[in-house]
This record gives structure tokens, sequence and C-alpha cells, in this order.
């Protein structure tokens, strides 16, 4: 007698199998397509909606990509101009691979929703996405859940090119706005700008008068550069339309400028000097601090003190000088205070140790430049080595930074502005007061006219 044969299991136990995995990974599949969504929508916003200082970790990654690439390029090009003409490409750059990162984005997660919720294999769910998101038309849904999809893609595509296009013109707008002033600077201030020279061409030119309203438009003009360029960080890395211009040089001459006026005069008016080195040193350390400055994640505790910048013995020092009042250096500190605050330790730690390095101008340096400017016919009226502690204590407040922004954005090699990660001569200004010979000798000032300083000068 035959035995029975054994009965056929109810479920196949394979089909069962494929059927778990299919339903965990369209699962997955799901999950990871919202949060993908999720994270794109909050990157685009943060980056061109929101009007604050908000960091997006995937727009600072393309941002990083894309500089990194322009640095290793520009690293091969023998002269300044050179590397210019590669890092004028990094900001544009920036701007468009932003927008094709999102659209890739949204592509990819519109393509894990749909093969999440459908019966379709991952291909043809990317095929769906794509033709919705970017309003082909040519491949249709299968059900009415992947319809509802198809049409937030459809809006997502548009929606986030008109967001671009609406971008543009506010990018180009806060760029234009800051080379107005920075290309005006190339007359008085020189080009590249130094701030000695912006005061000798003044003196020059007999418009002593116009120097604090001057200072009093740059103040306006730093305020704005600190506003716009934390709020699109993308601006800090668009270039001026010449190689011989930065903004960060420019804004560091202006500063310059108002800490000699200060420190070699005492009858022109003051106020606007203090009013460009208080905005102007701010906006060098907002931008350094948001921009350049590394802090690790897991010590960003809040700052629990007061900042009152540099240290105490250097405070004092600075009020027994004449160039400064208790009143202005009480506004300073009450300034400094409002900055710091909602600082984490680290960041203020950075900027107090910052303020209390060397000074990289020399006694010889600032001599050189006290020369110019006298030759030029600028009042001097104080003495040198008590004009050379005023001075070197008011560029102490905003050096650091400023030289840190420059290097690192490898910004027009002028005079007085640091160094840079490849070694790069000084580019000097025409010097107004070398010209005098050719104009005349009864259009001279009294001193004749200096010479010129050594073209390895200080850096």
């Amino acid at each position: 007698m035959s035995r029975p044969e054994r009965s056929r299991p109810l479920w196949d136990h394979l089909r069962v199998s494929q059927l778990w995995v299919d339903l965990v990974s369209r699962g997955a599949a799901t999950v990871f397509g919202l949060f993908l969504f999720v994270a794109t929508t909050v990157s685009l916003m943060r980056t061109v909606v929101i009007p604050r200082a908000l960091r997006s970790s995937i727009s600072d990654t393309v941002a990083s990509a894309v500089i990194g690439i322009a640095m290793l390029l520009s690293r091969m090009r023998r002269t300044y101009r050179g590397r210019d003409a590669v890092l004028a490409w990094a900001g544009p750059s920036i701007i468009m691979l932003q927008l094709i990162t999102w659209l890739v984005l949204y592509l990819f997660s519109y393509g894990f929703l749909l093969y999440g919720v459908g019966g379709r294999d991952y291909g043809a769910a990317m095929t769906q996405a794509g033709s919705s998101l970017f309003t082909l038309g040519f491949a249709s849904a299968g059900n009415s859940d992947q319809t509802v999809i198809d049409f937030f893609a459809a809006a997502t595509g548009p929606i986030v090119i008109a967001m671009l296009i609406g971008f543009l013109p506010t990018i180009y707008s806060a760029y234009l706005e800051r080379e107005v002033d920075v290309s005006m600077l190339s007359a008085m201030g020189g080009e590249p700008a130094w701030g000695p020279e912006f005061l000798a061409r003044h003196a020059l030119a007999d418009d002593l008068d116009a120097i604090p309203e001057a200072f009093a438009q740059w103040s306006r003009w730093a305020a704005a550069l600190r506003m716009t360029h934390i709020t699109y960080p993308v601006l800090v890395w668009v270039r001026s339309a010449r190689a011989s211009r930065h903004y960060a040089v420019a804004l560091l001459a202006v500063l310059d400028a108002a800490a000699l006026k200060l420190s070699l005069n005492t009858t022109l008016p003051r106020s606007q000097s203090f009013g460009i080195l208080l905005h102007g040193g701010q906006a060098f350390e907002v931008l350094y601090v948001f921009q350049f400055l590394k802090r690790p994640w897991r010590n960003r505790l809040p700052f629990v003190g007061l900042f009152l910048g540099g240290s105490e013995a250097t405070r004092r020092r600075a009020g027994s000088l004449p160039g400064w009042n208790r009143g202005m250096l009480a506004t300073e500190m009450a300034a400094d205070m409002d900055a710091t605050r909602g600082l984490d330790t680290t960041v203020v730690n950075a900027l107090a140790a910052g303020e209390e390095r060397e000074l990289q101008i020399t006694r010889a340096d600032f001599d050189v430049a006290v020369d110019h400017v006298r030759r030029s016919g600028f009042p001097i009226d104080r003495d040198l080595d008590e004009a050379w502690e005023q001075f070197r204590l008011a560029r102490a407040r905003y050096e650091f930074a400023a030289y840190e922004i420059i290097r690192r954005l490898d910004a027009t090699p002028a005079p007085w502005s640091g160094d840079r990660r490849i070694p790069t001569p000084v580019e000097w200004p025409t010097l107004a007061s070398d010209l005098l010979p050719q104009v005349g000798p009864h259009d001279e000032p009294d001193g004749g006219h200096p010479d010129h300083p050594p073209t390895d000068g200080p850096a």
C-alpha cells in the first residue's frame, strides 16, 4: 500500500518572504522619501525665504564643495589675477548648483514616495516623478494615491525655479549696492584701497571736510554688509568686477584711515571715525564668526559673563589715551556685550584671543604711513609715540577677524591686508603725491611729496 502524498502548505513560504521584503522596502522608501522632502524644503526655506542668519547642511555642503574645487583650481594659476579669475566663478556657481541640488533631491524624494505607495518598480517611479516635477507629462499615475503625489511634484518644480528667479535679483541688488561704494573708494582710497592713501588724497584735494561724511556712509555700508552677508552667505563669495578691488579690503582700508585719523589729529571731527571703527569692526567679527569660525558641535554652551572687548589692561590703556574718552569706550563695550549675546563660549573666547594677538603692522610700517600723509598735507598734531599706541590699540580690535576673512577669500593683496595662503606680492595703489611734480610746483603742498613705499612693503 503506497504512502499518502504530503499535502502542500497553505502558504508558499517563498512568496511570503518576497511579499515581506517588498512591503518593508516600500515602507522604508516612503519614510525616506518623506524625510528627503522635508529636509529639502527646510533647506530651501532657510537659504532663500527666511531673512535670518540660518544655515542649511545641504546648502553648506554644496557651497563647501564648490569653494574647495575653486580653491584647488586657483592654486594652479601662477599670479593673483589668474587666481581671481578662477575664484570669480565660485559665487555664481554656488547659486546654480544649489538650485540643481534642490531639484535633484525633490526628484528622488518624489521617486521614493511613488515607489512606496504604488506597485511600480523604482525605475518607473523615478520616471513618473521626473515627468511630474518638470511638468513634462509623459508618464501617468497608476492610481489615485500616485495622482496626489504627482500634483505635488508638478507644483514643486515651478515653485522652486520661481523662488530662485526671485532670489537672484535680491542677491545681485545687494551685490550692486555693496560694489558702488567699493568702486567709489577707488578714486579717493586707491586701487587696491589703502587707508593712508585715503587720508592723503583727501588732504591733497583740500577735501578734509568730506571725510566725516565718508565715514558715516561707510558705517551704513558696514551695517548693510553685516546684515546681507550673513542672511545670504553666498554673497561672501561673489567677488568684485575687477581683481584689484575687494569689499573686505575696502572696509579694512576705511577702518585703517579712521584709526590713523583719530591717532594723528585732535582737531578734526571724531564721532564719525569712532562710528566706522565700531560698525566696521563688528561687521568683520560677525562675518568671521558666522562664515569661517569652526565650532565643535559638542561644545556650544552659551556664553555667560561680560565680553567687553580685549583684556582689562588693554581697556585701561585705551582709556588713558586722549584719542578716546570714557563715553566712547562705554559705548563700545555696550555694543560688544549686545553683539555677543546669544553666542556660545567658543566664539567669544576666539574673538577675545584674536584681539590679544600681536599686531602684524609694525612701528616701521606706521612711520612710513605717517610720513606719507604728512607730505600730502594731512594735519598731524599729536606725538608719534602716543599716536602709534593709539593706532595699535584701535587696529587690534579688527585686525584678526579682517585678516582671517581676507586670507580665506584670497582677496586683493593690498598693503596692510595680511598674508595669503599662497605667497603673493603686495600690490600698491598709485600714490597721488608721487604725481605732484608732473602738475607743477605751485600745486604742491608744503612738505613736497613722499617717497614711494618699498614694493615689498608691509603686508
